[in-house]
């Protein structure tokens, strides 16, 4: 597996881009911040696409997470088996969160349900 992480190449641009590299099945290997996606092919080789770190309705790429072309945008890492992709790329639980708002919950995935923190 290659070194994960997040770096600053290219120019010297105020206006840097954030870009994340994917595998063949659009895993994110890394992030970095770099000038133009052209740059990050010819001097880094792979598949780059690019990450929005502050656009609304747009998700940030992280390690792990996966990229989805038809919509460029991305979704993490699933946090339990149960949980289904939302429109927006976000996981969500198979029952709403309680709304409960005096009592903090966390996911049960061997009941399928959200439990009463300690």
């Amino acid at each position: 597996m290659r070194n994960i992480f997040t770096k600053k190449f290219g120019g010297h641009s105020k206006d840097r881009m954030h870009f994340a590299e994917i595998d063949e099945n659009n895993v994110v290997l890394r992030v970095i911040v770099c000038d133009t996606k052209e740059w990050c092919e010819s001097n880094l080789g792979g598949i780059w696409v690019r990450t929005h770190y502050s656009t609304l309705g747009k998700n940030y790429a992280g390690a792990g997470s996966t990229y989805y072309p038809n919509v460029e945008n991305f979704a993490g890492q699933r946090p339990y088996t149960s949980w289904i992709l939302n429109d927006s790329l976000q996981w969500q639980a198979p029952i709403a969160y309680p709304t409960d708002t005096d009592t903090t919950y966390v996911w049960s995935e061997p009941t399928l349900t959200w439990e009463k923190s300690n």
